[in-house]
């Protein structure tokens, strides 16, 4: 039987979460296995994913929809090997509304990976590693590049200018990369992470933990933006996508399936009006899709939603596309 990996997460002794680190970590660069390249790579998002989100809009704010091809999954997870294991994973299905075929023919998110490591000499049966998005897969080499979006959202903010329709958006400029790190390491494990930390803990422990951090970190982003309009001052940066990204979910999914109800994002007023800033300054309307993202969490994480019943849940989509008042504000 391959070694595929069956459960969503990793506990530590005390039911705490513990995401496990990406794997494939090559780099896009000139001279490189990997060089720059208009049409040479695909990447595998779902829209459900706020990874995989940050990499769609990194990908739309520079302009690369023409040089870098994007293939959707289905937001509902399925048996990718019912004659071989019972893991259950992303795959390709078009007839989902917003999902896209697949280039190669592969069926599953899982095929992308053990097509990698044929390709590389590596037997996917020996293979232990989570089947994750997005993806950045090379169609010369028939290689995954890398499956870290932290790392992928530099590559297209710094790598591809030459082919984008907008160079000159630069999400993490040189002079403020030690206030973009800082932030990021600030919000990462507290809140992107954090909320996973809440819905995916198996103590009350881990989760009373993990949501005293949570909300004391939301209070102090909301107390920052209260003086400054965006999160490393007066220009947006990819500290701003990371954080939004999850926020755009944190009514809709986190609050109710993550247990993360002490308030909700609309209940601050800096973040709630930032929110709207960023999804309407850096036109990210085309990289949310609520269908995915409700469906998805709701249908796909069966143990924590046995029946998959999507719930109502407010129209955060309506909302952000209020006006706001932040441009006149700072």
């Amino acid at each position: 039987m391959a070694k595929a990996e069956s459960t969503l997460v990793d506990v530590s002794d005390k039911g705490a979460f513990e995401r496990k680190a990406s794997v494939f970590r090559n780099k896009i660069e000139e001279g490189g296995a990997h060089p720059p390249a208009a049409g040479r790579y695909i990447l595998y998002v779902s829209y459900l994913c706020p990874w995989a989100s940050r990499c769609i809009a990194v990908r739309k704010i520079k302009g690369l929809e023409p040089a870098i091809a994007m293939v959707v999954t289905s937001p509902q997870w399925a048996k990718t090997r019912p004659e071989a294991d019972d893991h259950e994973g992303w795959v390709f299905d078009a007839t989902f509304p917003g999902a896209t075929e697949e280039p190669h023919g592969l069926k599953t998110v899982r095929d992308v990976y053990d097509l990698s490591l044929r390709n590389s000499g590596v037997d996917p049966a020996a293979f232990l590693t989570r089947y994750t998005v997005p993806i950045l897969f090379d169609n010369v080499s028939g290689v995954i590049v890398n499956n870290e979006s932290s790392e992928i959202i530099r590559f297209f903010n710094d790598a591809f200018n030459a082919f984008a329709a907008h160079p000159e958006a630069n999400l993490a400029p040189a002079a403020l990369l030690p206030a973009i790190d800082k932030v990021n390491d600030f919000i990462y494990e507290s809140v992107c992470n954090g909320v996973y930390k809440c819905g995916f803990a198996q103590s009350q422990e881990a989760y009373d933990a993990a949501v005293t951090v949570l909300f004391n970190t939301l209070d102090e982003l909301d107390a920052t933006l209260a003086t400054q309009r965006y999160l490393t001052g007066g220009t947006p940066t990819e500290s701003d996508i990371r954080l939004f990204v999850t926020l755009i979910r944190f009514d809709e999914v986190y609050a109710v399936h993550f247990k993360t109800n002490k308030k909700l994002i609309r209940d601050y007023v800096h973040l709630h009006q930032w929110l709207r800033d960023v999804y309407q300054t850096l036109d990210l309307a085309p990289t949310v899709n609520m269908l995915h993202i409700k469906h998805g969490y709701y249908s796909s994480l069966s143990s924590l939603n046995r029946y998959g019943i999507v719930p109502v849940g407010p129209d955060v989509i309506s909302d952000v596309a209020l006006p706001h008042n932040r441009d006149r504000t700072f």
